[in-house]
C-alpha cells in the first residue's frame, strides 16, 4: 500500500482528501503539527507528498526543501494561486506536480497515480534514487551533500566520490589501490597523501554533523566505513 502525506492546514479539505484517497487504496496521514512537518515526514516514510502553500509557521516551499534534502519522493503542490511565477519557484524548491484550488478530486488522484507510476510503478528508471544511507548518515548524490539530523555538510567531487564508495561497500574493507583507482583515473599520478588528506577531511565532516558512522584505517590495506563503538 503506497502512502501520502497530507500537509494541508485547512482540516475540511484534508480529510476530504484522506476520505477520497482512502477509498483508491492508499494509506494516508495528515500533519497535525505544523512546526515539525520534517520530523512526521521521517516517521511515517511516505510514498507522495500533498503540499499546500500557505501554511502556519513555515510555508510550503520551506518544507519541499527540507524534504528534497532527504528524500526524492514526488511532492505536489496544492495552492489557491498558481501563477506561472509560483510554478517556476515550487519547481526550484523541489516540487514535482501542482494542484490548484479549487480542484476536483479525481483530477487530484489521477496526478497521484501519474506520480507513483513514475516513479515507483511501471515508468519507474533505475536511477531514481539518489540518496545513499547507513544507520543515521545520508549521502545526497544530487545535492552533494552529507547530513544527518544534526546537520548537513556540502562534500567535494573527491569527498563524494570517497563516501560513496565507503558507504556502497560497507562495512567491507577498501584498499587504497582501490580508491585511488576508482577515484583518480592514474593513481600513479596522485601524490602519496592525497588520499589520507581527503580522507582526513571525509573525516571531519562526519563529526560536524554528529555522524555515527567513522572512518578506520586499516594499517596497511586501507580504510573502513563502520558505526562507531558505544
Amino acid at each position: 500500500m503506497y502512502k501520502v502525506l497530507i500537509v494541508e492546514d485547512e482540516m475540511h479539505i484534508a480529510n476530504a482528501l484522506k476520505n477520497h484517497f482512502g477509498k483508491y487504496g492508499y494509506d494516508c496521514h495528515i500533519i497535525g503539527d505544523f512546526e515539525k512537518v520534517l520530523d512526521v515526514f521521517q516517521d511515517f516514510q511516505p510514498h507522495l507528498v500533498i503540499m499546500d502553500i500557505n501554511l502556519p509557521y513555515f510555508d510550503g516551499y520551506y518544507w519541499s526543501r527540507k524534504i528534497r534534502k532527504v528524500s526524492n519522493c514526488p511532492i505536489i503542490i496544492l495552492s489557491a494561486r498558481m501563477s506561472e511565477l509560483d510554478q517556476v519557484y515550487g519547481i526550484e524548491n523541489g516540487a514535482d506536480d501542482f494542484i490548484t484550488k479549487p480542484f476536483l478530486m479525481d483530477v487530484v488522484v489521477a496526478k497521484i497515480n501519474g506520480q507513483i507510476r513514475r516513479v515507483y510503478g511501471e515508468y519507474a528508471q533505475e536511477s531514481q534514487t539518489h540518496i545513499l544511507k547507513e544507520g543515521d548518515t545520508s549521502l545526497n548524490l544530487d545535492t552533494v551533500r552529507l547530513y544527518t539530523s544534526d546537520g548537513e555538510e556540502l562534500l567535494t567531487v573527491k569527498e563524494l566520490q570517497l563516501c560513496r564508495i565507503l558507504l556502497e561497500t560497507f562495512p567491507n574493507v577498501v584498499t587504497r589501490q582501490q580508491l585511488l583507482t576508482s577515484i583518480w583515473d592514474e593513481e600513479a599520478f596522485v601524490e602519496e597523501n592525497t588520499l589520507t588528506v581527503n580522507i582526513k577531511r571525509l573525516r571531519k565532516k562526519l563529526e560536524a554533523i554528529n555522524s555515527s558512522l567513522e572512518i578506520i584505517t586499516i594499517r596497511g590495506i586501507g580504510y573502513q566505513l563502520r558505526e562507531k563503538s558505544i
